[in-house]
This record gives C-alpha cells, sequence and structure tokens, in this order.
C-alpha cells in the first residue's frame, strides 16, 4: 500500500480510517460505485452511503466501524490535529481520500478546490489537508462486482456542469453560476443565482453523489441529482437533521439546453430557500 498522509492524522494510523472503510463496504450492495461516509466525532454519529445503479443506499455502521474512526480521532488529537468532523471519500477502484474540517478559522467558509493526482472525485476542502490513498479493495465473494454501463456522454456531461454549479455556490461565486446558466433562466435559477450574488451563501456545502434520472429530449435534457448537504446555519443544521430521517439525501431537478456549445443550466423543478 502507496500511502501519503497528512492532517488528519499519521501515516501510521491510516489503517483505522481503511479498516472502517472496509467493514462499511461489506455491505455494500454489487455494482456500487461510491461510499461516502460521515463522522461526527463530538456525537459519534457515522452516516454511510453508496451509490450504486438502482440508487444511492444507506449503510449501517458497525460497532467496529465506529470504534475504528474514534481511535483514528484519538490518535490525531493526540498527535496535535484538532478536528470535529471526518468525511470519507471510496470510489469503486479503490481510490480512497479523506478531509477534516481542522483548523477552520471561526467565521470562515471552506473553500472549495479541485484535488488532482491520484484522487478521482473532487473534495472541498475546508482549510484541511487531503491524504489520497493508493489502495485497491477486493470486495467479499458474496458481493463480487458487475459490469455496469456507462452513463450516456450528455449524463456525464451534464453531472460535471452540476458539480461545477455547487462548487459555485458553496464558495458564493454568483458570476460563476451565472456563467453555467443559460442566457434566459428560468425563475428558479434566476432567483437562486440572485440569492448568491446578493447574500453570498452561509447556509450549507452541497455534495453532489450521482444523478438518479436523466432524460434527454433532444434540444434540452432534464436531470435529477441526489446530494449530500454540510449544514453552515441553523436553519439548514435543522433540514438536515429532518432530511436524515428519510435517509439523508436532498434531491434537485434541473433542465438543461445547449448554448454556446455547451450545456447550460435552465431551469429548476423547485424554487431555492427563501434568503
Amino acid at each position: 500500500m502507496n500511502v501519503g498522509a497528512a492532517g488528519g492524522g499519521a501515516a501510521d494510523d491510516r489503517h483505522l480510517v481503511e479498516d472502517a472503510v472496509t467493514v462499511i463496504l461489506g455491505e455494500a450492495p454489487p455494482g456500487w460505485k461510491h461510499l461516502r461516509v460521515e463522522f461526527d466525532a463530538g456525537s459519534s454519529t457515522v452516516t454511510a452511503t453508496v451509490t450504486a445503479d438502482a440508487g444511492p443506499t444507506h449503510l449501517a455502521a458497525s460497532p467496529e466501524a465506529v470504534a475504528a474512526l474514534h481511535e483514528y480521532h484519538r490518535q490525531s488529537s493526540a498527535s496535535g490535529s484538532t478536528w470535529r468532523w471526518l468525511w470519507i471519500d471510496c470510489a469503486s477502484d479503490g481510490t480512497l481520500s479523506t478531509r477534516t474540517d481542522a483548523s477552520t478559522p471561526t467565521g470562515s467558509r471552506p473553500w472549495p478546490q479541485r484535488v488532482l493526482a491520484a484522487l478521482t472525485l473532487g473534495c472541498l476542502s475546508a482549510a484541511a489537508v487531503v491524504f489520497a490513498v493508493g489502495w485497491r479493495w477486493s470486495p467479499p465473494p458474496r458481493a463480487s462486482m458487475i459490469a455496469v454501463p456507462a452513463p450516456s456522454p450528455h449524463e456525464a456531461t451534464v453531472f460535471e456542469v452540476l458539480k461545477r454549479w455547487y462548487e459555485a455556490e458553496d464558495r458564493g461565486d454568483g458570476a460563476a453560476m451565472r456563467a453555467l446558466a443559460c442566457v434566459h433562466p428560468g425563475k428558479n435559477v434566476e432567483a437562486e443565482i440572485r440569492g448568491v450574488e446578493q447574500n453570498g451563501n452561509t447556509d450549507s456545502l452541497t455534495y453532489p453523489e450521482a444523478i438518479t434520472s436523466f432524460r434527454d429530449e433532444g434540444a434540452h435534457v432534464w436531470a435529477t441529482v441526489a446530494m449530500r448537504v454540510h449544514p453552515l446555519s441553523d436553519r439548514e443544521r435543522h433540514a438536515v437533521e429532518e432530511n436524515l430521517k428519510l435517509g439523508g439525501f436532498f434531491i434537485d431537478s434541473y433542465t438543461f439546453v445547449q448554448e454556446s456549445g455547451g450545456w447550460k443550466l435552465c431551469d429548476a423543478d423547485t424554487p431555492p430557500l427563501t434568503w
């Protein structure tokens, strides 16, 4: 195993994260694509979800997985790294990444950035150091991997636009959101952009997980995306707590049109939250 580690813990305790992920993936359905684990050390809460062909699936975290993450937090604290939240992402090819909320200044907002090199998924960095693990996981025999069809080129492109849209919203960049929208966006999209332009973003950070429904109608396409939300405000924290009772995913549906040689986000099925 070839690992570069920093920030969250020392190189000799990274196996605790790998152990926790391996245990959790023991319950993953065949054909899973992406695992997201959120660990709140303050409340001992572990939320684990995988995306698969049938859609997002919540996985139970066993006591062994929780204990491993607790020990990782304890060793991190002992080595001087202070954090409460740990996020773990694991792709089906075995690429594993983590980040924490360590060293986030009070009142500041985490700034999203693309992590390159070994990571295959984008992560939001909250002033924390990301480590990538070149780790290949073999599923248990009862959950053997199966071949799944790749998404259509349009679907993959639209998902990239959606990720850029949420990244721009997370950092309060209304201009970048407007650049991703069509020339004459619908009222819900226009309201979302204007809200960010006028108020920035103080509510939440959004992590799109997968497109769960996609319809190509030629001149335009329609997509529903499932996403995780990390709250930054009391209002959003309450919404997330209520949503966890229903599986933990939020859903947005958007219409895209072809403009200027690319897909532009043009309308939303539902209005944004009231600012």
